[in-house]
């Protein structure tokens, strides 16, 4: 696996676990390694939609244990943490 392919499994990693300062090392490691703004944005996106399934069926699987799961924040809207 060369370079280029490494950082963007990293990117995509670094988001799917929410690492902010991952993302930042990874993303500058990207461009080192001759990645572009698509390629890393393709990368991210990739991330999310496993995420976005995980999360899914993680939700489905939560509501099949302990019933309807209700969403709510942890914290207010516009706040640091959830903005």
């Amino acid at each position: 696996m060369d370079r280029k392919m490494e950082e963007m499994i990293a990117l995509g990693a670094a988001y799917a676990v929410n690492c902010q300062p991952c993302m930042e090392v990874h993303k500058r490691l990207a461009i080192e390694a001759g990645l572009t703004e698509i390629e890393m944005r393709a990368a991210i996106q990739v991330a999310e939609a496993v995420k976005t399934g995980a999360y899914g069926k993680a939700k489905q699987s939560a509501s099949t244990l302990f019933g309807e799961v209700k969403e709510e924040r942890c914290c207010p809207a516009g706040s640091e943490c959830c903005p």
